[in-house]
């Protein structure tokens, strides 16, 4: 398990340290502000929204703060309705993971693209916790809640796209890295692909 963050924490530090080599200019200083914003995600075995929230830190990074809820299904559930009636067919967990990320979002191309298109690069850290609460199988013993902690983190790619002066839309793919001791649902290892749909707004 320490192996694990360890992997996490070196590529969050690979990933950032030659940025702050950089010195920060007025120009950069006036470009950069705060952002705030919701999220969307699509990730490989379910869904989640989440909030954040960034600050200019220096040369062409934010350091942040994220807040997700993810829904999980199992590998086999499907899902559908029946004359209105939602109707799960081998559904057997319903496992919800939350975690708080510190983060860095770096931008590119910030010379050479028009100031509305923003591609960037990102990575953070930070706790998960997750639950899951089993479904009831006839004829079988009943199955005790399941409770985990772990640190888990992501690193990712995308652009953001200025809407007006204060409103932009944001799109990132990201790879979650969730690797708890214990099986919570199906499996230990949540680790997963995402994809990230952003609305947020500079101040």
């Amino acid at each position: 398990m320490k192996s694990r963050y360890a992997k996490v924490s070196m590529l969050l530090l690979l990933l950032t340290f030659p940025c702050h080599l950089l010195a920060q200019t007025e120009e950069e200083t006036g470009r950069m502000q705060n952002q705030m914003g919701l999220v969307f995600t699509m990730a490989e075995t379910g869904s989640g929204l989440g909030g954040f929230i960034a600050w200019p830190l220096i040369g062409k990074i934010h350091v942040g703060f994220n807040l997700d809820a993810y829904f999980l299904r199992d590998s086999k559930q499907i899902d559908f309705e029946y004359y209105g009636t939602p109707i799960s067919i081998n559904k057997q967990n319903n496992v919800y993971l939350f975690d708080a990320m510190m983060t860095l979002k770096r931008r590119f191309f910030e010379d050479d693209l028009d100031e509305s298109f923003r591609p960037f690069i990102s990575a953070g850290i930070g706790p998960y916790y997750g639950m899951n609460f089993p479904e009831d199988t006839p004829g079988a013993p009943p199955r005790q809640d399941e409770f985990r902690w772990t640190i888990g983190g992501f690193v990712g790619v995308g652009a953001d796209v200025t809407v007006n002066e204060k409103v932009f839309v944001g799109i990132r793919g990201q790879y979650s890295v969730i690797p708890f001791d214990e099986v919570l649902g199906e499996r230990s290892n949540h680790s997963m692909f995402e994809l990230r749909f952003e609305i947020g707004r500079r101040y």
